[in-house]
């Protein structure tokens, strides 16, 4: 990233800004209903039907009659269904119920360690802060119920504008939003997105020509060097305010 002091910084939420114990609160919750299943072999299990899901019925079904609602339902079926075949009916109804509903709250997702850090930091900048997450409808109530939605001037949801990054639109979107509630022109390369993946996050940003920023964590595979330069990739929420410190000092030593 260039050392241009950014007017506008957005979140990617999942895997950013916050976390979730996929096979804890899956296990648990179908322990509760009388259905065991293998921890070790949930993550897996989920990212394929997941993933199927999302090519058959994107942007969680919106567009195809399905809805986010019935989307999750199924992707919760599946999974244990894989472990469990002849589960009955009433028992799976009553996992995806409890799930979905978890998933709504801060019951089943947890702030990074570093995540009001910069947060903080960047408030106290006067940069307008916002989200734009590949999420449904429950995105809202989750940064309601942990408590990060006053940091932000504007949350943006695939689910709500119908399309899911890496499309250029939803980045276009948030500058149309931020000039519009704001009262802010910001110029593409005056905008720092920052996610974890690359493809959605740091390659959509880069397409709609912002800034962008890769968080690879320290229990994440190490990102592909020749596909993004060193100086785009941090290991944390902290090493990344360290470097907007610099970039802010920087534009101190340079005004007149």
């Amino acid at each position: 990233m260039n050392a241009i002091r950014p007017r506008l910084v957005t979140f990617d939420v999942t895997g950013t800004l916050l976390m979730t114990g996929l096979e804890v609160h899956y296990s648990e919750v179908g322990l509760r209903y009388g259905i065991s299943v293998d921890p070790g072999k949930l993550a897996g299990s989920f990212k394929q039907n997941f993933n199927k899901l999302a090519a058959d019925h994107p942007v969680f079904g919106k567009h195809t009659g399905l809805g986010w609602e019935n989307w999750w339902r199924t992707i919760v079926y599946n999974v244990f269904r894989e472990q469990n075949e002849h589960t009955c009916e009433k028992a799976l109804e009553k996992v995806a119920s409890t799930l979905i509903e978890c998933y709504s709250t801060n019951e089943c997702w947890h702030k990074y360690p570093d995540t009001l850090n910069i947060l903080d930091y960047l408030k106290k900048k006067n940069v307008v802060l916002g989200v734009i997450s590949n999420f449904d409808a429950r995105l809202e109530s989750v940064l309601v119920s942990t408590e990060l939605r006053p940091y932000f001037s504007f949350v943006l949801s695939s689910y709500d504008l119908g399309t899911e990054k890496p499309d250029p639109l939803i980045f276009e979107e948030a500058l149309k939003i931020t000039k519009r509630y704001c009262d802010r022109s910001v110029l593409p390369h005056e905008a720092v997105h920052i996610g974890d993946t690359y493809d959605k996050d740091y390659l959509g940003a880069k397409n709609a020509k912002w800034n962008a920023i890769l968080i690879k964590r320290d229990d994440k595979k190490p990102t592909d060097n020749t596909k993004v330069p060193h100086r785009d990739v941090y290991r944390s929420l902290n090493d990344l305010k360290i470097h907007f410190d610099k970039v802010f000092r920087y534009e101190m030593t340079e005004s007149p």
